[in-house]
């Protein structure tokens, strides 16, 4: 999209006394400021917040979702997309209506690896190519670049055409939800300036007021060297994280969570958290999700994402299982230290014919043997919590004091 266009809201940021604003009204000191009285209406009354998807897309407002490259959250958003315009559940979510229009603009890749990644979604969850007609519409940057905001030597200049053209097309299709992928590429300002992506944030949100719809950003986040992500990880200026309603952040599974659920390959799996809520409470429920390649016609294997339901550890276990391991504790002496050969994770190891590597040193263990010792660790923290179990002190062989498993309340 091919542009020319000085803004006079540019102008007004260096002297916001001068001039017409850029919807034509007087300036600042033609203009009488007006208190507005609190008019109070019955709560009823007041219209309900407009969710549109996974309590995150809202019509009127901007969100945000933030991780760092190749995580999968192209895929995600992607796949989310699917979701709204079939009105099926793909990732575990229930869309709150029948069905959406979705524009998702995708400004990195060209329009070819778009189709790829959408082709292999569709094969992987079974959608029916007809039922996107009319409802999804993709746009590829590398044929239409599109730049809402740039900064011209000292002044920040928003492309005011452009949001009146992008409004024109979300009216004229009757879009929901607009998805930039990613928001570096929608603007020429520098990310470090806080006003800037204020103005482009705040920009946005313009086109998501005027076109009633919900704009979601797609964003990078910071290299944090395996730290977790949090919405302060978002790359660039703070602003955008203060100018979105709700911000959302993915994590790759990390070796320690993957060793204790069994996982052999942890890049595979990732969570998303929202981490900021401007209109929910705060919620630390983690979603999570796997990557599946998917073999296309044409030859090409291409990843597409799926929800993914950690095991629990109690699947398989009975209250016979723990009346058995109360009976070995209350006839035995096992030890609560995993270092211990009487650990009492071996007692439960032998109730559940599981493999925990006894006898084998930490580096010596397969990653079957580390999931089934985690499993057990989780299970003898549960029955602890519930008083299944408690732990005593006595001494060992060698009088010295120990903490031991004991029967607690009989199951």
């Amino acid at each position: 999209m091919n542009y020319s266009h000085t803004d006079p809201i540019a102008a007004r940021m260096d002297d916001p006394w001068r001039g017409v604003d850029y919807e034509g009204k007087p300036s600042p000191s033609q203009l009488r400021i007006t208190a507005a009285p609190f008019v109070w209406r019955e709560p009823a009354d007041i219209p309900p917040r407009r969710w549109l998807f996974g309590g995150h897309y809202i019509r009127g407002y901007v969100t945000g979702t933030v991780a760092p490259g190749g995580m999968g959250k192209t895929s995600v958003v992607q796949t989310e997309a699917l979701s709204m315009v079939t009105g099926r559940d793909l990732l575990g979510i229930k869309p709150d209506l029948a069905s959406l229009k979705a524009w998702i603009w995708n400004l990195e890749d060209p329009t070819e690896e778009v189709e790829r990644r959408f082709a292999a979604s569709v094969v992987h969850h079974g959608i029916n190519p007809h039922d996107l007609a009319g409802r999804l519409f993709v746009n590829s940057g590398r044929d239409t670049p599109l730049v809402i905001a740039r900064k011209v030597k000292d002044a920040i200049t928003v492309a005011e055409p452009v949001i009146d053209a992008l409004v024109a097309e979300i009216d004229a299709n009757g879009i929901d939800v607009l998805i930039i992928d990613p928001f570096v590429s929608s603007h020429g300002l520098p990310e470090n300036d806080n006003a800037a992506i204020d103005a482009a944030v705040k920009a946005w949100g313009r086109v998501a007021g005027r076109g009633n719809c919900s704009v979601e950003l797609v964003h990078h986040s910071r290299k944090l060297n395996g730290d977790a992500i949090s919405a302060d990880s978002a790359r660039g200026g703070s602003a955008f994280v203060d100018g979105c309603r709700a911000v959302r952040v993915i994590n790759r599974m990390s070796e320690e969570e993957a060793t204790r659920l069994g996982v052999d390959e942890a890049r595979r799996f990732f969570f998303m958290l929202a981490d900021k809520q401007n209109m929910a409470p705060p919620a630390d429920k983690r979603d999570w999700y796997q990557l599946v390649s998917v073999p296309l016609a044409n030859g090409d294997n291409v990843a597409a994402v799926d929800k993914w339901t950690p095991p629990n550890p109690f699947d398989d276990v009975t209250p016979d299982h723990l009346r058995r391991v109360q009976a070995l504790f209350a006839s035995s002496d096992y030890r609560e230290s995993e270092q211990s050969p009487e650990w009492g994770g071996i007692a439960v190891a032998t109730v559940l014919d599981l493999d925990v590597g006894a006898g084998r040193k930490a580096n010596e263990r397969t990653g079957q043997q580390k999931a089934a010792r985690a499993k057990i660790k989780g299970i003898l923290r549960t029955w602890q919590d519930t008083g299944a179990i408690i732990l005593e002190t006595r001494a060992d062989a060698k009088r010295m004091n120990k903490l031991f498993y004991a029967c607690g309340e009989p199951a």
